[in-house]
């Protein structure tokens, strides 16, 4: 009986979702930020250079990596029947070597050591080993042409519409596995974290507490902050997802975020990530100097949070709450309203606050997958979660204090014909705190407690209310 043709199966976009290389350079960016210097000489030195530097500095986790399942299902099934499977892929060889053995069914593998093995060099490979015609071949784009010609049988899997016709047109394929996920509008918006944008309306609180929210020129200034500030925001996230890439598929809820998962590429991400910003640059090149800087310097802070403050304990919600602040700030500066201290003062302690219940909720959620051993979290231990607590719900009521205060200044009369409904917003105030406090005591609280406030029923009553109290103490 004769033994099945070997199966030679592509890596990156084949049997993963994602690039390997791709993945390799932000970890080695995130680490050693200094070498995006050297990648220029790199490059100059060639692709099996750059390939070696980058998989030297930086080790990927490649059982974290996302597989195409369905891909991978077929896999096993050939090698139940008895077929031998090899991994040829344009990977160093150390990283393609990690990933067939994780996997454990192939029986060697061809991958770039002295020769980056990429199309007519990988089809040349396996000529040398198997034969012409001695071999099939999986892979996912037209680069992998030179091998189709050279294979046997041919299996396209998870191409991209422009290159399944092109290559269709050339081979017949076996079988073809069209796993992508296509940026629909919702792989965007998810990608986008769009509604993370609410946080964007700070912006808007300058313009309605100085009561120029009728005001055309003010209102349209801030309408433009709003999405400049949302673009840089999703731009932020989007770069977090890609320096947090390994981190974020051992999360309980964050292994389905679109560049964790493998549904949206790391490429198309870097891809979206420029487009925003181009769009934030040329937003905030019309608003006034203020808002450029205070932009500049929240994507600058929010770039160093992602790369070493977020593993700093209390500095890291202390960084947290001031680019909450930031928002505040820069929209003073785009509706030209100047911003007070109790504004400032306010916006300080709710946002520490708030970012303590974000901390917190990751901790717990980590405690609990602990179960009896003390377990760490960006420098927390689940010890730290009395501590915590303590600091937050005192920033909390810090708030509402800085709020009574306020509401029994002089400032409050030039704004407010009746101040004395003000006094309502306290109670509610601290009404809404404690219930954000109480769920996260109970370990119920989101992961992020914009997208709690934002489900919640109960906040939106007590939002209403506060918004109420404020038009009834400007009007009556």
């Amino acid at each position: 009986m004769n033994k099945p043709i070997p199966l030679c199966v592509d890596m990156d976009g084949t049997l993963l979702k994602t690039d390997t290389l791709l993945e390799l350079l932000f970890g080695v960016l995130r680490m050693q930020p200094w070498v995006l210097l050297l990648l220029p000489l790199w490059c100059l030195r060639g692709k099996v250079f750059l390939k070696r530097e980058l998989s030297a500095r930086c080790s990927l986790n490649v059982a974290l990596l996302p597989a195409n399942t369905d891909f991978l299902a077929f896999l096993h099934a050939e090698k139940a029947n008895g077929r031998a499977l090899y991994l040829a892929t344009g990977a160093y060889r150390d990283v393609a070597q990690q990933v067939a053995d994780h996997y454990g069914f192939f029986s060697g593998v061809l991958a770039t050591s002295d020769k980056n093995l990429t199309g007519c060099a990988k089809a040349e490979a396996m000529v040398a080993q198997f034969g012409e015609k001695g071999f099939d071949y999986a892979g996912n784009s037209a680069v992998d042409r030179p091998c189709w010609e050279q294979a046997r049988q041919c299996y396209l899997v998870n191409a991209n519409p422009a290159a399944t016709k092109k290559m269709s047109a050339l081979f017949v394929f076996e079988k073809t596995f069209d796993l992508r996920s296509y940026m629909t509008i919702a792989l965007l918006l998810r990608a986008l974290r769009i509604h993370q944008w609410a946080k964007n309306a700070l912006v808007f609180v300058p313009l309605f507490a100085s009561h120029h929210m009728f005001a055309w020129s003010y209102l349209q200034n801030t309408l433009l902050g709003f999405v400049a500030f949302g673009c840089c925001a999703s731009l932020s996230y989007l770069i977090n997802d890609i320096s947090d890439l390994e981190a974020d598929r051992q999360h309980r809820s964050k292994y389905t975020r679109p560049l964790a998962s493998g549904e949206l590429s790391v490429q198309a991400g870097f891809v979206l990530a420029l487009l925003l910003a181009c769009t934030a640059v040329l937003l905030s090149a019309m608003l006034p100097l203020g808002f450029v800087y205070s932009i500049a310097a929240y994507f600058i802070v929010t770039s160093f949070y992602t790369l070493r403050l977020k593993h700093i304990p209390i500095l890291d919600v202390a960084v947290l709450a001031g680019l909450y602040t930031s928002r505040v700030v820069a929209g003073g500066f785009s509706a030209q309203a100047e911003t007070s201290f109790w504004l400032l003062a306010f916006s300080c302690f709710i946002f520490f606050s708030l970012a303590i219940v974000k901390r917190l909720s990751e901790l717990q959620g980590i405690e609990i997958s602990a179960k009896e051993e003390p377990a760490q979290c960006r420098g927390y231990w689940t010890s730290d979660i009395p501590v915590l607590t303590g600091l937050g719900t005192a920033s909390a009521m810090m708030a509402v204090l800085v709020l009574a205060l306020y509401i029994n200044s002089p400032d409050v009369v030039e704004l407010y014909s009746s101040p004395r409904f003000l006094w309502a917003l306290c109670p509610v105030m601290a009404l809404w705190l404690g219930r954000v406090w109480l769920i996260t005591g109970r370990n119920e609280m989101h992961d992020d407690p914009v997208v709690f406030a934002l489900r919640d029923p109960m906040s939106w009553l007590l939002f209403a209310l506060a918004g109420i109290f404020m038009v009834v103490g400007a009007m009556a």
